[in-house]
This record gives structure tokens, sequence and C-alpha cells, in this order.
């Protein structure tokens, strides 16, 4: 027998140790006479590991257990008739729950269940183990049917971390039971009992639970085959008439103690539209219409947070549902648009209305998406008669959030459309609608740049994908037709006579739209627009310190052409150094001062050579930076000073 606690070594070195054996297996260097040896050898040095280190561990004990853990269910799922894949789902499962077969692995158990019983389900040992039960359980039906009962025993959550991932465990040993090919008539039934208790868990928890749930639900269901698992869930959760339940809390159940933010509502959503999407594609396609036509009953009869959730939903069954139940789809268009500008006075003054009103564009982008090409001039017709007017001049006032909510209705509408093949001709009427609202001096004029960044999504960490609304072409295209026709507008040169503060909304939509293409398009493609958006900008933001994204955005351009090297920056540089030494210090937002200090580096690192006139405003500036009362300003104000004095001494 190959007993692989020699080959990993020690157990102060069992974290390398067990990644190079799971590398050997994953090349294929274990055959098939070796993998129960090697299974047995791998469980051996599981069973080493203790929670508390050795002296002279060079690993922390917790990271080793993953890595063996990782190594066991490799082993186990490639030999499962091997006598030892049995033992192997026995002590991982006993490490999480306990109720261990074998007197050898009682007591290593018992100290990693006190050891995890404080940890939360994202703990990465709890994570490692719950996925190698879930992975090995389809493999072992008799484990499957103990486990089950033991699972159904937990009645109160006795840890932390098992009232989030009780029910991906009850999915899992539900789907095993069920889809077993030895499985009898009580198998079936105890995997109905499990999927029960599973749904029940999912009833009584919050929004935040109910994601982990679904996000179980969804897992099982991808590894189901046919119909009847889908079915079983379907039923256990109450499905059609319960579907509302599936987005209970999105917009308001607390998350971390506060309200949540808009991305934990779009990913709470998103987790729902998943399962929903999963679920429609195991069930009988009658049952998958009766789920969809429920929701859409819903969102088009309802108010309040029940709709303003459901629409959540909504994409979840798009476009499916649109080739059966149009008719269905097109009677929520009225509730989508009412919840998504705003203008639904039940949910306006709710405390999750900006989620709310996030879910409903996402909800009418996805049914503008899906409407059936013979349907798309109806559609939008209707669409027209309820915002078009607004975007023309002559009406009385609007309040800033109803302008500002079909401005944001407007720019979604357009996105779907130029999403759409053969759809490009009335997205050209729905944007020269958005830019005549700057001529006309039309009550959602003054949102318009708000709806350019619907197109042009602000990206404030490069790091951190962004949720993209146009593929790069489209928005390439986009910048071609349209930033002619806002730079004229900003420049004031259109036939019309412009007003002030239609300039500057023509501007900061300029600067959206630029913002948004990549570096090299923006720098190679759009150079003259690029600087004079930049420059004139620039000149604006010393009288606007309440500026926030428009000067985010600004900054970002400049170090973008900086880094390109754009020949305008060092022609310009008095415009350029100047009003960024005094934003420095007077902008009241801390992220567009980082901004600035971003921008003095790139410079300092570019251009160097060209700037001693203006060494004692870079100083200055840098001094009132290492004084912010920011932390994150004052670090990159030193590193600016280090910069000027580093490249200064080369």
């Amino acid at each position: 027998m190959v007993d692989l606690s020699i080959v990993v070594g020690t157990v102060s070195q069992v974290g390398y140790g067990v990644r190079r054996a799971q590398l050997r297996f994953l090349q294929g260097v274990l055959s098939s006479k070796q993998l129960q040896p090697a299974l047995s050898g791998a469980l051996t040095t599981l069973r080493s590991l203790t929670p508390r280190p050795e002296p002279a561990a060079e690993v922390e004990p917790g990271k080793s257990l993953v890595a063996a853990v990782g190594l066991v269910k490799r082993l186990a799922l490639a030999a499962p008739q091997a006598p030892s894949a049995a033992e192997a789902l026995d002590a991982l499962q006993s490490a999480l729950l306990g109720g261990t077969s074998s007197s050898a692995w009682a007591v290593w158990a018992q100290q990693w269940q006190k050891e995890l019983s404080s940890k939360t389900y994202s703990n990465e040992c709890v994570s490692a183990l719950v996925t190698a039960v879930c992975d090995l359980l389809p493999s072992q039906l008799e484990r499957a049917r103990s486990m089950a009962q033991l699972l159904l025993q937990f009645s109160v959550p006795s840890t932390q971390w098992l009232p989030l991932t009780l029910p991906r465990l009850l999915a899992f040993n539900a789907l095993s039971l069920s889809e077993a090919t030895s499985a009898t008539s009580q198998d079936t039934e105890l995997s109905n009992v499990l999927l029960k208790r599973s749904a029940d868990v999912f009833q009584s928890q919050d929004a935040n639970g109910h994601k982990e749930s679904v996000l179980a639900f969804t897992d099982a269901l991808d590894r189901s085959s046919g119909t009847s698992f889908a079915v079983a869930t379907a039923k256990a959760l109450g499905l059609p008439s319960s579907v509302p339940q599936l987005a209970h809390g999105f917009t308001t159940d607390l998350y971390e103690g506060s309200l949540p933010s808009v991305e934990a509502i779009l990913q709470r959503a998103e987790a729902a539209r998943r399962f929903l999407r999963t679920l429609m594609r195991h069930l009988p396609a009658d049952q998958a219409k009766a789920v969809q036509r429920r929701l859409l009953e819903f969102v088009a009869l309802n108010s309040r947070e029940p709709l303003a959730n459901c629409i959540g939903l909504l994409p979840g069954i798009l476009p499916d549902a649109c080739v059966h139940s149009w008719t269905f789809c097109r009677k929520t268009m009225p509730a989508v648009c009412r919840c998504a500008s705003g203008a639904d006075p039940d949910l306006a003054n709710s405390p999750g209305a900006p989620g709310a009103e996030t879910l409903a564009l996402e909800a009418l982008e996805a049914l503008v998406e899906s409407c059936p090409k013979e349907e798309v001039s109806i559609l939008l017709e209707n669409f027209r008669d309820t915002f078009g007017r607004l975007l023309r001049g002559g009406h009385a006032a609007l309040s800033e959030k109803e302008g500002l909510g079909a401005a944001l209705c407007w720019a979604s509408v357009t996105a779907a459309l130029l999403r759409r093949d053969n759809a490009q001709q009335q997205a050209a009427g729905f944007l020269e609608a958005l830019l005549a609202a700057l001529d006309d001096e039309a009550v959602v004029g003054p949102f318009v740049p708000m709806a350019f960044r619907v197109l042009a999504p602000v990206k404030v960490e490069s790091a951190k994908a962004s949720r993209a609304k146009l593929p790069p072409l489209a928005l390439q295209q986009l910048s071609r037709t349209v930033l002619p026709s806002l730079i004229a507008r900003a420049k004031g040169v259109k036939a019309v006579e412009t007003a002030p503060w239609a300039k500057r909304a023509a501007l900061e939509s300029a600067v959206a739209l630029l913002a948004g293409l990549s570096p090299e398009v923006a720098c190679n493609d759009c150079s003259e627009e690029l600087r004079f958006c930049t420059l004139t900008s620039l000149k604006r933001l010393k009288d606007e310190p309440e500026a926030t994204v428009f000067a985010a955005q600004v900054l970002q351009l400049l170090v973008r052409a900086i880094q390109k090297q754009q020949s305008w920056v060092e022609d310009d540089l008095h415009s350029v150094v100047t009003p960024i030494c005094d934003l420095c210090s007077s902008h009241r937002v801390p992220l567009v001062r980082l901004g600035c200090f971003q921008v003095l580096i790139a410079l300092i690192q570019q251009a160097f050579g060209h700037l001693a006139p203006f060494k004692k405003q870079i100083q200055a500036g840098c001094k009132n930076g290492v004084e912010d009362r920011c932390r994150e300003v004052r670090l990159l104000a030193v590193a600016a000073l280090n910069t000027w004095h580093c490249v200064g001494s080369q």
C-alpha cells in the first residue's frame, strides 16, 4: 500500500505536500489500482490534522485542512467504489455535523466540529467541507440515507455557519437520493421530505438567507438530469403560487446591519433570476409557463414593495416568456415604467426606492430587448406616449425625481434597442430625442447627462468589473454618431441658441461618453473631442465644488491622456496644472482630491522637464494634501511629493 502521508511529508508541510499530490493526480500519475491506497493515505493525513497548530508547523491548520479535503474529495470521486470512499464522506460529514459511524474519526471530528462551530458559512474550511460533502453524496447512497436522518434532526441551528448552509446540504442530499440508480420509492419519499425541509428553512429566512438558499437550489438543479427533481423542488417551494416569495425583502431587508446597497440588491436579484432560469430549463414546458405567467400577473396587478421586488425577477424569465406570453409581458410595462421612473407614490418615499428603481430599469431593458420583432413598434409607441412629451419643451416643471426618472427610462430603452438586431433606426430616433431635449429646454434636459451614464456606466475602480450596458463596438459607434452633436452644443455653435445650462449638460454628457470608451479609442479616434472636453471641464470644476461623478470622469480622461502621451497635455500645461493644484485642496469630495494627486503623479512622471514654472504651485498643492483630513489623500500627496523629488534627482 502506498501511504500518501509519506508522500506529502510531515504535518508541518502538509499544505505544500497535498497541493503537490493534487497536481500529480490531475496529471494522471495515479492509475486506477493506485487510487484506493492513495485515498487511504490521504485520509491518514487528513486525520493527522488538528485545529491547533504544532509548534513547528509552517502552514496554518485551516489551509492544510482545505488542501487535504480537496485531495480526499478528488480521490474519492475518482474511486467511488473503493471502501475508503464511504469512509471519506463519513469523515468529512462528521467534521460538520457529527454522527460519525467510525470510532477512528470520533476524536478528530469532535475537535474540528468544535473549532468550526463559531465560524461563518463563508469560512474557507466550512466552505471546503460543505462542497466536498455535496460532491460526494451522489456516489454514496448509503451514506446519503444516513445523513438525511441526521440533517432532519437539526431543528435549531447550533453553529453560526449552519443556517445559511443547511439548505445546500438538504438540497444536495435530496438530489442524491432521488437520482441514485438503485434508489427505491422510500428514497424518493425521503428526498421529498428533505426538499420540503429545505423550503421551510428558505421561507423562514431574510433576503440574505434567500440568496444562499436559491443558489443552493440552482446548483443542485444544475447537477440533476431529467425533470423529476425540478418538479419536486417547485412543489416544495409552492410554485407557481408562491413565486413572489423568491423576491421577498430584496430592497428592504438589512444587509450587515444597515439598508442594503444597490449592489447588494442586484446580487440578491441575480441569484433569484439564475434560479428561475435553471428551473425553467428543467421543468416540463407547461409547468414552466405556469410559473412565468404567475410572475407576470403578479407584477401587472400589484404595487408597493411586493411589486418592486418581483419586478427584479422579470429578467429571469425573459426572453422565454415573451415567446408564448407576450400579452402578459406587455401588461407589465405600465407597472415597470411607473416603478423605474419613481412615479409610483407608494414607492417614491420607500427606504428601498433607489434599489427598486434600479431593478425596474433592468426589467425595462429586458422587456424591450426581448420583445417580439413584430411588436416592437407598438411597444415603443406606448412608451413614447408615456415619456415622450417630457422630452419636448413648453411643459410645466417636474420634480427633480420625475425628470431624472424619465431620463433614465429613456436611456434604458435606448440601450436595449442598441443591443437588438435591426433596431438601429429606432435607437437613433431615441438618441436624437435626448439631444433635442437640450435644444428645446425640455424638463428632462438637465438630466440628459444621467441618461448618457446609463449608456456608458461610470467606472471608478479598474479592478472591479462594471455592468456594461453596451458592447465596446456599439459604444464606439455611438460615440462617432452622437459625440460631434454633443460637442457642437457644448460649444454653442448650433443654429438654435443654446442656454448655459444646456451647454453644461452637453459637455457633461460628452465627458460621460468619452469616459465609457477604452483609453485607446478615446485618445486615438477622439483626440480633439477629448482635449476640448478635458480642458473646458477643468475650468468649470473650480466653480463647482459639489460635482462628484463629473469631476471624477474628467480626471479619468486627463490621466488617460497623460498615460497615452497626448501632445496637447504638454501644450496646455497651464490649463492643466493650475486648476489641478487648486482642486487638490479646494474640492469637497475626497475622491476628486485623490484623482488630482493621481494626475500630478502621472504628470511628473511623463513631463517633469516642462513643470519647472509650476514648481511652487505643485509643492503648495502637495503640502495642502499632506495636511488633508482624509488619510488616503494624505498618502497620495506624500507619494506625489516623493515622485517629484525622485524624478528631479535623476
